[in-house]
């Protein structure tokens, strides 16, 4: 239990240590048989303050606890599987931080008793840490069934799991045990009609000897708990048989020259893109693509397509889509342009037209397929302000501006101009 000491205690405690112990020293001088006393007084304030510091608390170790039958009479086995239990304990709350489920060995004591179902009581021993005391078992008794032990011989049998890659299959597997020994209570043993392994043939390509954990198994291969096993593990002969390997591989085209000046690649489309085929394992392993013939494209501006036979090779055989569709797709490079102009001035009237102060000319960028950008001509380009249904007086109009086919504005600087019609 804890007891909360006030604060002004503890405070008034410490100064009448200090002045004890002062006046202590001083006799401590004209008698050192007092040296002992003082000791004494010392590891008592010291076990004082600890306690009050670090008191113990009582909590529920959080995580359950396995309980272990031990000393079971020669003749006999435990037939059910016993409950977990969870501890009560009171220590620090540093060490209940740090205690560990392997820090108790929870076990009940069988020693005389007979073949028949009982409840038994728990008893728990705290292992490799002190000051941690068990004030509470739930529950405090777990029910045990002992019957007479019996044995018998059953046969071994295996499971496989996985399978070889590719290129492999599983031949024979066979136990060099036909039977085993197994020992248990006599309503688990009835259950038992074999002992099995389960061998993972995952990633095999060799055949090999291996030894293999077996356990007892009932009706429709359910695992039998509660069963000791002679020999717990057999060896079993492995047979892994080579077989031709399947493999799926992509597709790949070599293109030769170059597209026309303007123009580009812009993709490249197999039709299927992945072709499957088989040989011997040693000669697949090394192959990652298959080549198809090459397609020429030298000074091509247009998209090409066109049926191509995959090629005969010695070290496979092609197992499906022997004609693939080859499209290679050819567009132009775009680029742009920049340039300065004065606009056209249009009026059929014949007007005086002056333009603002600040206006120069308009900057004019353009972008269209690099070989008429390259060509493009200032004299195709066409600005113009026509005034022809405008009054006189000021106003503020856009020009009008023509380009060649394929060729777009990209911008036009001012985009409005400021005008004055006079008569």
């Amino acid at each position: 239990m804890k007891v909360n000491v006030p604060k002004d205690f503890i405070a008034n405690f410490f100064l009448l240590t200090r002045i004890v112990f002062t006046r202590s020293y001083i006799e401590l001088k004209k008698s050192p048989s007092l040296l002992l006393f003082s000791l004494i007084m010392s590891i008592s304030l010291w076990v004082f303050v600890t306690d009050n510091e670090n008191p113990n608390i009582t909590e529920t170790f959080p995580v359950s606890i396995n309980v272990q039958p031990v000393n079971i009479g020669p003749e006999l086995a435990v037939a059910n599987r016993l409950d977990k239990v969870q501890l009560r304990v009171s220590t620090t709350k540093e060490k209940l931080e740090s205690l560990q489920s392997k820090n108790f060995n929870a076990f009940v004591d069988l020693n005389g008793i007979g073949a028949r179902e009982q409840e038994v009581v728990v008893r728990v021993d705290v292992e490799n840490i002190r000051g941690v005391k068990v004030v509470e078992v739930l529950p405090p008794k777990v029910t045990v069934n002992l019957e007479n032990l019996l044995e018998k011989q059953v046969n071994v049998e295996y499971r496989a799991i996985g399978s070889p890659p590719l290129g492999y299959k599983l031949g024979k597997i066979v136990p060099q045990n036909n039977v085993a020994n197994i020992a248990g209570p006599a309503s688990l043993i009835g259950l038992v009609q074999s002992v099995a392994a389960e061998i993972n043939i995952t990633g095999l390509t060799v055949s090999l000897e291996q030894s293999f954990n077996v356990t007892p198994r009932g009706t429709g291969g359910s695992e039998i708990q509660g069963i000791a096993v002679n020999p717990e593990s057999i060896f079993f002969d492995i047979e892994i048989i080579k077989t031709d390997y399947i493999k799926t591989v992509p597709l790949e085209i070599n293109l030769v020259g170059e597209p026309s000046y303007g123009y580009k690649i812009s993709g490249i489309e197999l039709s299927p893109s992945v072709v499957k085929i088989s040989g011997p394992i040693n000669d697949l392993q090394n192959i990652n693509s298959v080549i198809l013939e090459s397609l020429d494209i030298k000074n091509r501006s247009t998209s090409l397509s066109k049926a191509i036979l995959i090629p005969k090779n010695d070290k496979f055989v092609v197992l499906e889509n022997q004609v693939i569709k080859a499209t290679v797709t050819i567009v132009p490079i775009y680029g742009s342009s920049r340039t300065i102009l004065i606009p056209k001035i249009i009026d059929k009237l014949n007007r005086s037209i002056e333009f603002d102060d600040d206006f120069e000319s308009i900057d004019i960028s353009v972008r269209g397929p690099l070989e008429i950008i390259g060509q493009l001509s200032i004299n195709e380009i066409k600005v113009e302000i026509d005034c022809s249904a405008l009054k006189s007086g000021e106003h503020i109009i856009a020009p009008k501006i023509t380009l060649p086919s394929k060729v777009s504005l990209v911008s036009a600087t001012p985009n409005e101009i400021k005008i004055n019609i006079a008569e």
